[in-house]
């Protein structure tokens, strides 16, 4: 009788020294990688009281590289002073930042087109009841509600327009890519984009909903009205007369761009400039031009000062709306404002006024501006919009960095599984949530609010994922390939995991 042998299996030695090397490589390799945010340095150019003033304020510098703010008071002379100060740095070079330095506007552009349609209509050139339709009148939409469109509904955030017509892998998409991923390269291509993608919705419309689209559609219809394009009615109706010599719409070629950054990794990123977002956000300036528009709209001498009176409710009870401007409570004060959060285009910026004092301020990364500029009114309460803005944020990082690690690690240990929905551990199931999960850990390395999060919880995450590669390869040779059940299915659930995860990864290899 011949003996009987034991079927082969790979030297479990092999398997612990691979093990070892992959844990020990990958442990290196995420404290190296750890993200590493900017922080704020000490340098300080113009007004040194105001800079103290906000530095003290923020406390945590975390996630500031530039800021460039002003104070608009009232002059002892007469009128009113603007006052201006630099804090940090610009660029990879940590060029100091000073009161020539450009910046983006992010949203506070958004006052431009309100004041604008109030000088507009100051002038008798249109109304507030004018239609989309009479400014545009070759845009033909899918749509034909977007004709009936008012410019007081556009100016208000009451069209019924959706924020702006993206998806939502193509949002989840700009925070990893810091820009918009299909940006209308003409003003020509945004027209053409609202007339085939926009729709107004019945139930939203007269509800305050904000919208890019709403006020790039604004911004142009006014311009087609002039019978020029937009760069040149703003410059011509608003910053020659208020003498905002550094400002300019990006369609216009005149001036330098603004660097901005990427705050959670500390690196210069690449502006998201568009002809097109004029009107929305695509502004350069300073903190200094800035205040001449608030000193004068403070004195009323300003173009369309009127944009800033409310005629509409606004997003939430404590917030009104006037033609761009918002009009809001906090700390027992009514703010004259509008903020911008470039989330995924490295700056931020705020304007306002209260009472006969105004503030400015500009970042050159993402992280939130607009307390500074409200403590710096002299109120003290931060707006729930950003603690809820940063609450969110921070919690989805930090799920995102945790839990596929967790979960790939959960897998990779099963054993005995006593339930039909738990999954036995098999070969296809480890490549491919393995894969998954590594590229999970890049989308949350590159797109992570690590200004708001701790840097090293994205290393806590990456940990398990590392254990759950090593038990896999220990156990590799003791398991299917497939677990047990329909052979087809198994291999496309794990066909499919795979494939997203491959199909991140080389997406973000493009970046």
């Amino acid at each position: 009788m011949e003996p009987i042998f034991p079927p082969a299996r790979e030297p479990r030695g092999t398997g612990r020294r691979i093990a070892t090397a992959l844990a020990v490589v990958a442990a290196v390799g995420a404290v190296t990688l750890v993200p590493s945010p900017y922080e704020l340095d000490d340098r300080v150019e113009g007004d040194r009281e105001i800079a103290a003033s906000v530095r003290e304020g923020i406390g945590d510098t975390t996630g500031y590289h530039g800021l460039s703010v002003a104070l608009v008071e009232p002059d002892p002379e007469g009128g009113h002073r603007v006052r201006s100060a630099g804090l940090g740095s610009v660029g990879d070079d940590g060029e100091q930042v000073d009161q020539n330095t450009p910046f983006g506007s992010a949203s506070v552009a958004k006052v431009l087109p309100g004041m604008l349609l109030a000088d507009m209509v100051d002038r008798g050139e249109l109304d507030l009841a004018t239609r989309v339709g009479e400014l545009l009148p070759e845009l033909d939409p899918a749509d034909p509600a977007i004709a009936d469109i008012t410019v007081e509904e556009l100016a208000t955030h009451t069209s019924g327009l959706s924020r702006e017509e993206t998806t939502l892998p193509q949002t989840l998409w700009q925070f990893v890519a810091k820009g918009h991923p299909d940006p209308a390269e003409s003003v020509d291509d945004f027209l053409d984009e609202v007339a085939a993608q926009a729709r107004v919705d019945p139930e939203l419309r007269g509800t305050n909903v904000y919208s890019n689209t709403g006020f790039g559609l604004l911004g142009h219809a006014l311009a087609a009205r002039a019978g020029t394009d937009y760069a040149a009615l703003v410059r011509e109706r608003l910053l020659e007369p208020l003498g905002m010599e550094h400002t300019h719409v990006w369609s216009d070629q005149g001036g330098a761009d603004p660097v901005v950054h990427d705050a959670d990794r500390g690196r210069a990123i690449d502006l998201d400039r568009t002809v097109a977002s004029g009107p929305s956000g695509g502004v350069t300036t300073t903190a200094g031009d800035l205040g001449l528009l608030l000193a004068a709209m403070l004195d009323g001498s300003a173009p369309g000062s009127g944009a800033a009176e409310p005629v509409a409710a606004g997003d939430v009870a404590r917030r009104e709306q006037g033609l761009g401007w918002y009009v809001e409570t906090l700390g027992g004060r009514e703010i004259t404002a509008h903020g911008g959060n470039a989330t995924t285009n490295g700056h931020t910026a705020w304007i306002g006024y209260s009472g006969d004092r105004g503030a400015v301020v500009l970042s050159n990364t993402h992280r939130y501006s607009e307390d500074i500029g409200i403590r710096l009114l002299g109120v003290d309460e931060p707006s729930p919009d950003n603690v809820a803005g940063e609450r969110l944020y921070a919690t989805a990082t930090v799920i995102l960095a945790l839990l596929p690690g967790a979960l790939f690690l959960g897998f990779a240990a099963r054993r005995r599984p006593w339930r039909p929905s738990r999954r036995p551990t098999d070969r296809a199931g480890l490549v491919a949530y393995g894969t998954l999960t590594v590229a999970l850990l890049w989308y949350v390395h590159l797109a992570g609010f690590w200004h708001l999060v701790s840097p090293w919880v994205w290393v806590a995450g990456v940990f398990p994922a590392v254990a759950a590669a090593v038990v896999g390869i220990r156990r590799w040779s003791d398991l299917p390939t497939t677990r047990s059940g329909p052979s087809w299915l198994r291999w496309t659930t794990s066909g499919l995991v795979a494939f997203a995860g491959l199909a991140l990864l080389l997406g973000l290899a493009t970046l």
